[in-house]
């Protein structure tokens, strides 16, 4: 039987992941992160450079299938990832995230094109086409909770 590599080792060093993910790691520096320092370091260049960033991160995790992204979104801390709805050319997603709600609404949506980019990516690479993602915002007023759903489309190659 072939060893089962991890998702994660093209973009981590592989004997630093399971160190990482014993260590408590605090939502702090997280919200520092999304709120603060991606907006002061790309300016109104954010949300493309998150997006093609994350699209170069998605092509580097391996995936079989459209479930494959759940579990390295947990690992990674980007959030619980639910697939809502597939079809062969297009995938519905939810992200939700305990920070979600600490970030202003506008904030949130720039933020979340890292996430988006990391899922057009790996589905793109999976299935071997280019991908267009849509980010919607969604508030539930019973529990109070922010969520995002993301809409990747496949697109197929130009003949």
């Amino acid at each position: 039987m072939k060893p089962v590599e991890d998702q994660l080792a093209a973009l981590l060093p592989v004997t630093a992941i399971p160190h990482a993910e014993m260590t408590s790691m605090p939502y702090l520096g997280y919200h520092l992160l999304r709120q603060t320092l991606t907006q002061q370091l790309l300016g109104s260049s954010e949300a493309p450079i998150l997006h093609w960033l994350g699209k170069d991160i998605g092509r580097q995790i391996p995936i079989h299938s459209a479930q494959g992204l759940v579990l390295p979104f947990i690992r990674l801390g980007l959030g619980k990832l639910e697939l809502m709805q597939e079809s062969p050319d297009r995938y519905l997603y939810r992200l939700t995230h305990p920070m979600f709600e600490h970030l202003p609404i506008e904030r949130l949506g720039t933020s979340l094109s890292l996430e988006c980019g990391i899922l057009a990516g790996a589905l793109g690479q999976w299935r071997g086409m280019e991908a267009d993602v849509k980010l919607e915002l969604h508030h539930n007023p019973a529990d109070k909770r922010r969520e995002a759903r993301i809409s990747v489309t496949l697109i197929p190659p130009r003949e």
